[in-house]
C-alpha cells in the first residue's frame, strides 16, 4: 500500500509539474504552433490516465484482488505474440507493395501507423 501512495503522489507531482512547465513555456513564448499544443494536451490526458489506473489498482490492492493473475499474464504474452506476427507480415507487404507509394517517407508512415 505504500508503494500504490507514492505512486499516486509522483504522479500528482509530474502532472503538475508538466502542467506549470507549459504555462511558463507559453508565457516565454516558446510554444509556437497548434501542434505543439495538442501534443501537450495528449501528454496531459495520458498522465491523467496513469493517474486514474493507478488508483484503480490501489482500491484493487485494498478490496484484496490480486493485480495480475497468471491467466491475464499468459493472455498478455500471446496477444503480443499475435501483434508481433501481424505487424512483420503488414510490412512484408509494404515491402512488396512498394511501388505504389509515393515516397519512401508515406511508406515508412503507413507501415508504423499500421504497427
Amino acid at each position: 500500500m505504500k508503494n500504490t501512495r507514492k505512486t499516486l503522489l509522483l504522479t500528482s507531482i509530474l502532472i503538475m509539474g508538466i502542467i506549470f512547465g507549459f504555462s511558463a513555456f507559453e508565457k516565454a513564448d516558446y510554444i509556437s504552433s497548434n501542434l505543439e499544443i495538442q501534443i501537450f494536451v495528449m501528454i496531459v490526458i495520458l498522465a491523467v490516465i496513469a493517474l486514474i489506473r493507478a488508483y484503480k489498482i490501489g482500491q484493487d490492492e485494498k478490496q484484496g484482488l490480486p493485480i495480475e493473475d497468471e491467466l491475464s499474464t499468459f493472455i498478455k504474452y500471446k496477444a503480443g505474440y499475435y501483434s508481433f506476427l501481424i505487424s512483420i507480415y503488414m510490412w512484408l507487404a509494404i515491402f512488396l507493395l512498394k511501388n505504389n507509394f509515393s515516397n519512401v517517407e508515406t511508406m515508412l508512415g503507413v507501415g508504423i501507423l499500421l504497427s
